[in-house]
């Protein structure tokens, strides 16, 4: 064994037994039978720690550089969110199939699959901060934005796609669901890219067509764009994992519940990127001079009179501070944030019912905890 092939064997193992440790000790430190949030996120850690050890550990036919590349690639674009995508898969087997989790290797799977989410969210942030031109993402410089990567992220952004097959050929390629798992991962991926395109096409940044934008319209975009992979992919992945069978009318049901939270979820970013604090939400929001087609300017298309509409018509999507705050002032002036906040109260009063009266006994408990983690946000 070569000294490098030596060292990621150690240094796999060691990883591993720092998973199971803090498995042991927040398990064995709670004070009920189902850990709290903070217990399975500690353990959801633990588990990138042994899951990047060992995803490079037979690259020895590239040149080490590539390999240096590829880790600090990973460091900087996957951990530090919030992680909700990756939690819910740990979150849906908790409220499913609940004893899969006392196995510590199936309970580090789990954990796995929940990454292989964060690593979509991932690819898909590196690529949308090149095409929106962002600045921040997560509190701190967007990766090709970093003198030393530049359009290099455009690679990037296809390695941690491809690395999310490597990862569920690893730990699942001896499951029965896992050409199911593969496929899924294809289909949200396409389905939201195709979102994405959609997004572009409606409104590209410098030519700006507000007769363009509908409410249908920004509807279609964001259920394809956001909801599939950031709610309903981690809720399917982690029914097939408690083996209930595909297609069914579970999976039918949690697209229809999923796709009405993930609206829910991006009408909030919209209006925390406009009206959120920077310090807070860890990014500049900038969907007025990108000239975003998005929540809160089909609202105001809707609500202004004609002298409004030509001011909306005469600034939007214009990258210049002054512009940018006459939008912010209409905004205001026609009340948006009250008619968001009202939208926000009706919206979860419907979801809550959809939940109570479509959802079974064992999946109702994870949508709950998707919408109770997301309810009233503010980042």
């Amino acid at each position: 064994m070569s000294n490098k092939n030596l060292a990621l064997y150690v240094g796999g193992g060691l990883a591993t037994g720092y998973f199971l440790y803090t498995l042991y000790k927040t398990w064995k430190n709670a004070s009920i039978p189902v850990p709290d949030p903070s217990i399975d996120k500690a353990v959801f850690l633990a588990a990138y720690d042994r899951l990047v050890a060992e995803l490079l550990y037979d690259a020895d036919d590239h040149p080490q550089e590539c390999v240096r590349w590829t880790r600090d690639m990973i460091a900087y674009n996957i951990p530090g969110g919030k992680n909700t995508r990756g939690l819910s898969v740990v979150q849906g087997v908790r409220c499913i199939a609940p004893h899969l989790l006392k196995d510590p290797e199936m309970h580090f799977r789990v954990c796995v699959l929940g990454w292989c989410v964060e690593w979509l969210q991932g690819m898909f942030l590196v690529a949308d901060d090149i095409m929106d031109h962002s600045e921040q993402r997560r509190g701190k410089q967007c990766w090709y934005k970093r003198k030393e990567v530049e359009m290099i992220a455009v690679n990037d952004a296809l390695m941690l796609d491809a690395l999310i097959y490597r990862i569920l050929k690893m730990y699942f390629r001896d499951t029965r669901y896992y050409t199911c798992l593969v496929d899924m991962f294809h289909e949200v991926t396409f389905h939201t890219t195709m979102g994405e395109l959609n997004d572009l096409l409606t409104a590209p940044i410098g030519n700006v067509d507000l007769d363009k934008y509908s409410l249908p319209k920004y509807k279609h975009i964001v259920k394809f764009k956001t909801s599939l992979y950031s709610f309903y992919l981690p809720v399917a992945a982690a029914m097939l994992v408690c083996g209930l069978p595909h297609p069914g009318p579970a999976y039918k049901t949690a697209y229809e519940i999923c796709c009405h939270i993930g609206e829910y979820f991006q009408i909030q970013d919209d209006f925390i990127d406009c009206f959120g604090d920077p310090k807070v939400i860890g990014k500049i929001g900038t969907d007025i001079e990108d000239n975003k087609c998005s929540w809160l300017v089909c609202q105001a298309l809707l609500v202004a009179n004609p002298k409004q509409t030509v001011v909306l018509k005469a600034n939007y999507g214009k990258d210049d501070k002054q512009s940018v705050r006459k939008v912010k002032d209409l905004y205001k002036e026609l009340n948006l944030e009250k008619i968001y906040q009202q939208y926000e109260e009706d919206s979860y009063k419907k979801m809550n019912s959809l939940i109570d009266t479509r959802s079974d006994k064992q999946s109702k408990g994870i949508f709950t905890w998707l919408l109770k983690r997301i309810y009233k946000r503010t980042m």
